[in-house]
């Protein structure tokens, strides 16, 4: 006779005995239902042993009634829950049955996609609610219910970026802050050439609170210093990122200030580190230990120059409150190639001839761009835009035709056929071990290529037709132009638009040109690195 689990099978008729609702001869009486929902109830598989056997049923003309035996009569009987681990079916046990898991065939892949990481989303969100004890200080030392407005405003310690290099006058800039003297500095500069960046970065290095201010000609006091805002039925006062930075001793950058207006004439007695007065609620400010002012402007405040719309001609007053003037201008080729280098290494995609080349390409532009050959150059941050590219898409080409659309078409199709020109130089020489290639060579470097470009208001001369002309130039009808053949002249004659008798415009150059027909009709440039 099988032998069944005593425990297991007590449990169950246990639970089933609870569930009765009648007697008979002495024995609970239950329903084929009571038996499913006790043996749910354990956990247990339906007891077939128990409702399928004519020994439990408790009249002889009744379904679906069975009366509950003992556990001595069920071991008797060899009737129960079996015991688990045993290999075969036992007679009056249920045996439960487990499925064998499908395993679906492996199907080839083309593609290998990568699955997008999960992100917690609410780790992303800055809250101000995290600020309450911020607010809570200020309103204190105050005297006065205040608001911090927005998370931008919150001033924040910036995180070390592993990709920056420190350049140019990051040095000084850092010296300057670091010593806690108030010291209002501008730094001024082409746009895309680090300012901004160098600025979080000092605080960064630092550890020092910082707030961004980006000024626009539509930024007025209220923005600056704060103002009254309704917040459910009350009129609180929003404290400004100016006074608040004051208070907590952070460093502002007052990003673009050549783009405000004369509401920035508020800040007066802030750069000149006085106390600051709060008209709108009656309160003056104090400015903490190690507070500074970072301006950063594409011009020197003398307005519109063509290039940077919207700049306007700023105060001398306001000019002369900043005691420190940085002249930012473009870094030099070793530190491009290591700014570029750097975001290739991240992404693994470095390759030293591809960062010698690109910052070659950019040096051309902004040589030509100095000497009113374009109207346009490719700036540091361009370049940065162009490696991202290229490490999410693969392609050079791709990455150069996204990134330089920014420009017309023209100018577009010039950039591409230098660079063209450059890819394509012989003199390239990448470094097998991955390191950056030096900097300066031995001997001055003549480019093996020739430039031709039309004056600024050329008539029948177009961008397009001189990029087109100087990529046809072979290397052979370069290179056969010795040093001998090239000559400084004393003018050069551009063509003249229509209209207008030819010859006309004659104007003085120092460039050099190359005795030959097609350079006699337009300027010659010679890139030396």
């Amino acid at each position: 006779m099988p032998n069944i689990n005593v425990t297991v099978t007590s449990s169950f008729l246990s639970a089933l005995s609870a569930r009765s609702t009648a007697v008979h001869s002495g024995n609970p009486v239950v329903s084929r239902q009571d038996a499913a929902e006790a043996a749910s109830s354990l956990g247990l598989a339906f007891p077939r042993w128990f409702a399928n056997g004519p020994q439990f049923k408790a009249y002889a003309d009744a379904r679906g009634q069975f009366r509950v035996p003992t556990i001595a009569e069920c071991e008797s009987l060899g009737l129960g829950y079996g015991e688990p681990g045993k290999r075969g079916r036992k007679p009056g046990t249920t045996v439960v049955r487990q499925s064998k898991p499908r395993v679906p065939k492996p199907v080839a892949v083309s593609v290998n996609l990568a699955q997008p990481a999960k992100v917690d989303v609410a780790s992303l969100v800055r809250d101000d609610s995290a600020n309450t004890d911020i607010q809570t200080a200020v309103s204190k030392a105050l005297g006065v219910d205040v608001l911090l407005g927005s998370s931008d405003n919150i001033p924040y310690v910036p995180q070390v970026a592993k990709t920056y290099v420190p350049w140019g006058h990051f040095t000084d800039l850092k010296t300057l802050v670091e010593s806690q003297h108030f010291l209002p500095t501008m730094i001024v500069g082409p746009s895309g050439n680090g300012k901004t960046d160098m600025c979080e970065q000092v605080c960064a290095h630092l550890q020092r609170e910082y707030v961004r201010v980006n000024i626009t000609s539509q930024t007025d006091e209220d923005d600056l210093l704060g103002g009254f805002r309704l917040v459910n039925g009350e009129t609180k006062f929003a404290l400004g990122p100016i006074p608040l930075a004051m208070l907590r001793g952070a460093v502002v950058n007052l990003d673009e200030i050549d783009l405000g207006g004369s509401a920035l004439m508020c800040l007066q007695p802030v750069l000149e580190g006085k106390p600051l007065y709060l008209k709108k609620i009656g309160r003056y400010i104090n400015p903490a230990p190690g507070f500074n002012v970072v301006a950063t402007a594409n011009t020197k405040g003398r307005g519109d120059d063509g290039k940077y719309a919207h700049t306007t001609i700023m105060n001398e007053a306001m000019l002369e409150r900043f005691a420190v003037m940085l002249e930012q201008g473009w870094a030099d080729a070793a530190t491009e190639r290591k700014i570029v280098g750097n975001v290739l290494k991240q992404f693994g995609k470095y390759d030293a001839t591809l960062v010698k080349h690109m910052v070659e390409f950019a040096a051309v532009t902004r040589n030509n761009f100095d000497q009113q050959i374009c109207n346009d150059q490719i700036a540091t941050r361009r370049l940065l835009h162009m490696a991202r590219v290229f490490c999410a898409l693969g392609s050079v080409e791709s990455a150069l035709q996204h990134t330089l659309s920014r420009f017309d078409a023209d100018t577009a199709n010039g950039f591409k056929n230098l660079w063209n020109a450059i890819h394509e130089n012989p003199n390239a020489n990448p470094s097998p071990s991955g390191e950056a290639v030096p900097v300066e060579p031995t001997a001055p470097m003549v480019w093996p290529f020739v430039t031709m470009a039309p004056c600024r208001n050329a008539g029948a001369m177009t961008w397009s037709t001189c990029w087109r002309r100087a990529a046809r130039m072979t290397k052979a009808s370069v290179s056969a132009a010795s040093d001998s053949e090239l000559f400084f002249s004393s003018t050069a004659r551009s063509c003249s638009a229509a209209g207008v008798p030819p010859g006309s415009r004659v104007r003085s150059t120092a460039w050099p040109s190359v005795r030959s027909a097609c350079a006699r009709r337009a300027k010659m440039f010679i890139g030396a690195h």
